[in-house]
């Protein structure tokens, strides 16, 4: 009796001992994450004088021929459901490991995760729609969506969906391009189908760097360089068309850690975890970790906001040229998108 009772006690201690690895195995991976409640913010534009240039003209010729109008605000409560979280999904400027307080929005969407069927949608923002930029100080004055990121963070830009489009986004993921470009190496690359035009346009950049295989047209397999390169790719044809490439790239990840070993699995969270920056909680991220494996494999759902035919063009701050949305038929749309509402 004696012998089963130290045996027991010998088996306790080890699953004690082997629970409390895990546990602290696990908050260790969530302590490498960059918390912070999003705000941040300036008085101006600041970044890149050649790129803000070029965006610029970028968004002239995205408005040649669209009309001239207001933009049309959406009524109503903010929609929300207890069955469907939204993330927005950030990406800043900055081309290092650490974000800046002084970094511009480049890109953003809003992925939206059904707890109820296990469903999945992942939705672009065009970053040149034009928003009422609402801090104070600024009533009446409109930018670009992703601009409004310098003005007041993660914050800002969260409560621009909410009033704008009228869905519930109170949490985010930040990245840049550097956390973008390690993510894909970590995971060994990704397999895309190219264009003509998209492999003769990314062999362009490959060439430069040397050491490259060419590209060409069909599936292909893209390291992180190449991915994020395909990803900024616009001037092919149109900022709606590169967008939809960085869903692509996000759908690719997203297949490829299907397969992945635990260490591999590992080492993908050393190598991205610290440079990720968000406002979820511990608490929060270990649910959604709990509910992950039902999404495994998932096939995302898919579409820009605004859609064909709801926007114009306007000029707001510094004489910037942006698309002027009608944010009540978006805001319809988006909602029956994300929540089925059928509106």
């Amino acid at each position: 009796m004696k012998n089963s009772k130290r045996v027991l006690a010998a088996v306790l201690a080890i699953a004690a001992g082997l629970l409390i690895s895990v546990v602290g195995f696990y908050f260790s991976k969530l302590g490498m994450l960059q918390y912070s409640d999003g705000s941040m913010g300036g008085d101006a534009i600041l970044g890149n004088e050649e790129e803000v240039l070029e965006d610029q003209a970028a968004m002239e010729d995205a408005t040649q021929g669209l009309e001239e109008q207001e933009i049309i605000a959406a009524e109503g409560e903010i929609f929300q459901d207890q069955d469907v979280f939204n993330i927005l999904l950030i990406g800043t400027d900055e081309r290092s490991e650490s974000f800046s307080t002084n970094a511009r929005g480049d890109s953003c969407m809003i992925l939206s995760l059904n707890k109820k069927d296990a469903s999945a949608r992942l939705v672009s923002l065009e970053r040149g729609m034009g928003v009422p930029v609402l801090k104070e100080g600024y009533d009446g004055q409109y930018d670009w969506f992703t601009h409004t990121f310098r003005y007041g963070g993660a914050n800002l830009m969260m409560k621009e969906v909410r009033e704008c489009l009228k869905v519930d986004v109170h949490h985010y993921v930040r990245v840049n391009f550097n956390t973008f470009q390690q993510g894909i190496e970590a995971i060994g690359g990704i397999d895309v189908e190219l264009t003509a035009k998209e492999a003769e346009y990314v062999n362009g950049f490959l060439a430069r760097r040397g050491g490259y295989k060419m590209l060409s047209a069909g599936m292909n397999h893209l390291d992180g360089y190449g991915a994020i390169t395909y990803a900024r790719c616009r001037k092919i044809d149109s900022d709606w068309r590169r967008i939809e490439r960085q869903r692509n790239v996000v759908q690719a990840a997203v297949d490829k850690t299907m397969d992945m070993s635990v260490p591999q699995l590992n080492n993908l969270l050393n190598q991205v975890l610290p440079l990720v920056q968000t406002n979820l909680s511990q608490t929060e991220i270990t649910s959604l970790l709990l509910i992950a494996p039902r999404y495994r494999g998932v096939d995302m759902d898919q579409m820009t906001i605004p859609v064909d035919g709801t926007f114009g063009s306007m000029t707001g701050m510094g004489g910037r040229t942006l698309f002027a949305v009608d944010f009540a038929t978006n805001a319809r749309i988006l909602q029956d998108f994300l929540y089925g509402t059928g509106k």
